[in-house]
């Protein structure tokens, strides 16, 4: 006699299994995508008390400014964590590119913008070839181009600062359309841009499919190099427009700018419920962690906690995060293999 495990619409014993634990998927992906937004609530609702200036209008100012160059980097960031990759290279691009434009701000605004796109799409493409093509580990190869992006950019400006942009790009991080700080318009406009290519494209599909599958994702027929490399690319061009957003904002190019930002990066893109071993995640989530990396800091800062501190909260932030990724990816494959 034929044994029957389950019905083809679930209802039978096999189906209404995986039907629930695909239901409890989906819860402890919820929770993960609802506990973000309460905890970046709590904080704001915190530093509300303890400071009597967190919710002035000139803070939420810095908050968004400060935002809007962590967000563009982080962004980007989450492409290539998506892959199973990371790219530790942003902050040193952020300074070549700072260091760059304003070198070529005196050839003209439009030009000094598309040198500064150009060199961060430059530095992508390296680091796409070299994990590609020399099959060195993302860690590695973005490592070693973190040295090299800052070594290039201490030598092109010796290693001081190049004064003396146009006042036409310095106040365009303070000035504000519709009553919004233009560098936090940009942002949006970037989100808005890298969620649809994402959620809407092949590109974004591929990504998805990679990191969660390299080898599966391969033998479907996708070019996994060529979306490895589109990866590092577009990772590097929104740290390039994340380095101008920052250039702008300190009226100069800065061969050291933005060297913190691979560990904020990283750690908005983690706590932003992206999965560091690929696959996994939205922008939604990155956009929250984004504001929670800002809201702390900022935070922090108006307590007159030191930086070396406020390093270790966010260095612990992501081991808790890291830590409780790893659980749900036990979890789910347990119920899986159940």
């Amino acid at each position: 006699m034929e044994r029957n495990n389950g019905s083809a619409d679930g209802s039978g014993p096999s189906g209404s299994g995986l039907a629930h634990r695909r239901m409890e998927k989906l819860k402890s992906v919820d929770l993960r995508q609802v506990g973000l937004p309460v905890v970046v609530l709590g904080l704001i609702i915190l530093f509300a008390i303890v400071s009597d200036v967190f919710f002035t209008t000139q803070n939420w100012q810095n908050i968004g400014l400060q935002a809007a160059a962590l967000a563009c980097v982080s962004f980007g960031q989450a492409y290539v964590i998506l892959t199973a990759g990371i790219d530790l290279s942003v902050g040193s691009t952020v300074a070549l590119v700072s260091v760059v434009a304003a070198m070529a701000m005196g050839n003209g605004l439009i030009l000094a913008i598309g040198i500064a796109l150009l060199v961060g799409a430059i530095v992508g493409l390296v680091n796409g070839l070299v994990i590609t093509r020399l099959r060195v580990a993302p860690f590695i190869a973005t490592l070693a181009m973190l040295s090299i992006a800052s070594g290039l950019a201490l030598n092109v400006s010796g290693g001081t600062p190049i004064v003396g942009l146009p006042e036409v790009f310095t106040s365009l991080a303070y000035n504000r359309l519709l009553g919004i700080p233009i560098p936090v318009i940009l942002a949006v406009v970037v989100f808005v841009i890298a969620f649809f290519l994402l959620r809407s494209t092949r590109l974004g599909r591929n990504i998805y499919a990679i990191g969660g599958n390299s080898e599966a994702a391969r033998l479907s027929g996708i070019s996994t190099n060529a979306t490895i490399m589109a990866a590092y690319i577009i990772c590097s061009v929104l740290a390039a427009v994340g380095g101008l957003i920052l250039t702008s904002r300190v009226a100069s190019g800065q061969p050291t700018l933005g060297a913190e930002l691979a560990l904020q990066s990283v750690a908005a893109v983690v706590l932003g419920g992206v999965s560091l071993f690929g696959g996994r995640g939205s922008l939604i989530g990155v956009a929250f962690g984004v504001a929670f990396v800002s809201v702390l800091t900022n935070g922090l800062n108006l307590l007159n906690v030191s930086s070396y501190t406020q390093l270790m909260v966010i260095g612990a932030a992501m081991i808790i995060a890291i830590a409780w990724d790893q659980y749900l990816s036990r979890k789910w494959r347990i119920r899986g293999e159940g």
